[in-house]
C-alpha cells in the first residue's frame, strides 16, 4: 500500500490540493491521511473509494504501479467549454439523478472535468484558489454546485465566504452566488435563530461592500425547500441569474465571475486576516447587543433603550460566577473584550436610574426613551479582564448605574475627588463582586484607576 501512498501525494500535488484540505473534503483525519501518504498506514477501502470519488481516477491507478501521472490527469480545454459545462449540468442533471450515484459520468465531470474547465477559463491562481464541484456526498443532491474558496477564508461550502454557482432544483436556471457557510451560525445559534443571523452577515456586509447594480441581486429562490437549499438562499448575499433558456455568452460569464471574485477579495480585505468565526463575531456585535469600547456612545444609548423595554423585560439577575467570553478581534486585529448591553441594562434597572454615587444627583430625560437617562459604568474596567482569566468582568454586578456627570468624574476628575468616590463604590458593591466570583482589593483598583499611591 505505500504504492497507494506515493500515487496518493503525486496526484494531489499535481491537482494543486494540501493535505488538510482534501482531508477536509473527504472527511478523514488529516493525521491519518499523512500516515497513508507516507506509507505508515494502509487505507481501509472506504477511504480508496472517497479519495477515487474526489479526484474522478480510476481505483486501478492507485495500486497499479504500471499507471502514470498523466492517465488520471490529462486535461486540456479551449473556448465554449464553460458555457457547455454549465449546459451539460442543466440538460442532464435530472435525469442521471435517477441513476447510480457512484461512478457516474456527470458526477465525475462535475467534480473533475468541470473544476479544470473553471481553473483555466477564469486563470485562477491555484495555490490561492481552491475550486471544487459536487453532486453530493454518495447521494444525488438536490442542489448540486461549483464553488471557488480563497485558501486564506475557508475550503468548505460549510464555513466561511465563497463564491458558487448554484443549479436550481428543476435545472431552470443557475445563480452565480457570493455566499457564505452556515455552520457557524447553526452552532453559535441555533439552527433557528442562526437563519436569522446569517441574513443579518449578508445585510451587514452589503453596508460595507459597494456592488454595481447588475449584481445587486440579495434574494435566490432555488425552488427547493431542503435544509441545505435553504441555507445557501440565507447566506447569498451578492450575485446573478442565468435562466436556463438564454445563458449569456461564455465571455458575459467570464465578466461576471470575475467582478464577483473582486467583490469576494473585498471582504477578505475586511476580514484582515481575522478567521471567519473572529470576522463574524465581529460583524454581528451590536446585533447581539454587544458593543466595544470604542464605541461607548451606542452602548450607552442601546443600554437605556432596552431597560426601557423597547427590546424584551429584563432583570433576571445571575449571582454566580460566569466563564469569560471570547475577546472580540476589532478591524486593526486588536482583541477587545465585549460589553453586553444587556447586562449595563440590569444595572440600570437594579438602581432605577439613580446614580448609585449620590441618588439625590440630577440626571435629564433622554429624547430616544421619553425616560429618565443614566449611564452604566463597569467598575472593574473591562479593558483589566487578562487579570481575571476565570471569570466575567461583563456583569451587571460589576456595573454601577452613575449619573453622567459622575461617569465623567470617575474616569476624568483628579484623584482627590475620584478617590472618594471609588472608596464609596467598593464598600457598596463588594459584596455583590464576590458572588460572581470577581474578587479584588483596594490596592487593585487604585491601580486600575491610576490613583497616585504617593
Amino acid at each position: 500500500m505505500g504504492i497507494f501512498g506515493e500515487k496518493l501525494k503525486k496526484l494531489r500535488e499535481s491537482r494543486k490540493v494540501n493535505l488538510r484540505d482534501l482531508a477536509g473534503v473527504i472527511k478523514v483525519d488529516h493525521t491519518v491521511l499523512n500516515k497513508i501518504e507516507n506509507g505508515a498506514q494502509s487505507p481501509d477501502m472506504e477511504t480508496l473509494e472517497k479519495v477515487v470519488d474526489y479526484f474522478g481516477v480510476p481505483a486501478d491507478y492507485f495500486i497499479n504501479p504500471t499507471l502514470k501521472l498523466q492517465d488520471a490527469n490529462i486535461m486540456n480545454f479551449s473556448q465554449g467549454d464553460l458555457l457547455n459545462a454549465f449546459k451539460r449540468v442543466l440538460d442532464e442533471y435530472l435525469e442521471e439523478k435517477e441513476k447510480s450515484f457512484k461512478g457516474n459520468d456527470l458526477g465525475h465531470f462535475v467534480r473533475n472535468d468541470f473544476v479544470e474547465i473553471l481553473n483555466e477559463t477564469m486563470s485562477l491562481d491555484e495555490s490561492k484558489y481552491y475550486v471544487g464541484g459536487s453532486v453530493g456526498q454518495g447521494v444525488w443532491a438536490t442542489i448540486p454546485w461549483i464553488s471557488c474558496f480563497d485558501r486564506s477564508v475557508t475550503v468548505s461550502a460549510t464555513n466561511g465566504y465563497y463564491l458558487v454557482y448554484l443549479f436550481k432544483e428543476d435545472m431552470s436556471g443557475f445563480y452565480i452566488s457570493l455566499n457564505q457557510g452556515y455552520t457557524y451560525f447553526r452552532e453559535k445559534y441555533g439552527a433557528k435563530e442562526g437563519r436569522i443571523k446569517i441574513q443579518h452577515t449578508a445585510n451587514l456586509i452589503r453596508s460595507k461592500v459597494a456592488v454595481p447594480a447588475e449584481y445587486n441581486l440579495t434574494h435566490i429562490d432555488l425552488g427547493s425547500n431542503r435544509g441545505l437549499a435553504i441555507g445557501y438562499e440565507k447566506g447569498h448575499i451578492y450575485g446573478k441569474y442565468y435562466d436556463a433558456s438564454s445563458i449569456p455568452s461564455e465571455n458575459e460569464l467570464i465578466a461576471d465571475f470575475k467582478v464577483l471574485l473582486g467583490l469576494y477579495q473585498k471582504i477578505v480585505t475586511l476580514m484582515n486576516g481575522r478567521s471567519v468565526k473572529e470576522f463574524n463575531d465581529y460583524l454581528l456585535l451590536q446585533d447581539d447587543h454587544k458593543f466595544l469600547e470604542i464605541d461607548e456612545e451606542n452602548y450607552q444609548a442601546k443600554a437605556n433603550e432596552i431597560a426601557n423595554g423597547q427590546f424584551m423585560p429584563l432583570f433576571a439577575p445571575e449571582e454566580e460566577p460566569r466563564p469569560p467570553k471570547d475577546a472580540v478581534v476589532d478591524e486593526g486585529g486588536k482583541e477587545r473584550y465585549p460589553r453586553s448591553a444587556k447586562e449595563a441594562a440590569d444595572a440600570l434597572l437594579r438602581a432605577n436610574y439613580k446614580c448609585e454615587v449620590d441618588p439625590k444627583h440630577e440626571t435629564f430625560t433622554g429624547k430616544a426613551t421619553n425616560h429618565q437617562y443614566a449611564e452604566a459604568h463597569h467598575f472593574i474596567g473591562i479593558s483589566h479582564h487578562k487579570k481575571f482569566p476565570e471569570v466575567d468582568l461583563d456583569r451587571a454586578a460589576n456595573i454601577v448605574c452613575l449619573c453622567p456627570t459622575c461617569h465623567r468624574k470617575i474616569h476624568h476628575g483628579v484623584d482627590e475627588v475620584r478617590l472618594p468616590m471609588i472608596e464609596a463604590l467598593y464598600q457598596k458593591i463588594k459584596k455583590r463582586l464576590e458572588k460572581v466570583g470577581i474578587e479584588v482589593t483596594m490596592p487593585q483598583l487604585k491601580e486600575f484607576y491610576g490613583i497616585s499611591t504617593k
